[in-house]
């Protein structure tokens, strides 16, 4: 994952950004790719272990519903 497949990624929701429940899909899963590759390609291991504390947040059984 590189910097400009990031922005496609943002591009893609900007360009559905009418249906709001597909944009905040979308969205969710970019933060969870990114902080993924953060978690285990990252040569920092502060950042690392940021990355794969925050994704511990999707591991909680909760209703997730559109923001």
């Amino acid at each position: 994952m590189d910097v400009s497949h990031v922005q496609q990624r943002v591009q893609a929701i900007a360009d559905v950004s009418r249906d709001y429940e597909h944009a905040h899909g979308l969205e969710d899963q970019l933060f969870a790719d990114v902080l993924a590759n953060i978690a285990t390609t990252s040569t920092d291991p502060h950042a690392r272990a940021l990355a794969g504390a925050a994704l511990r947040s999707s591991e909680i059984n909760f209703q997730r519903l559109a923001a």
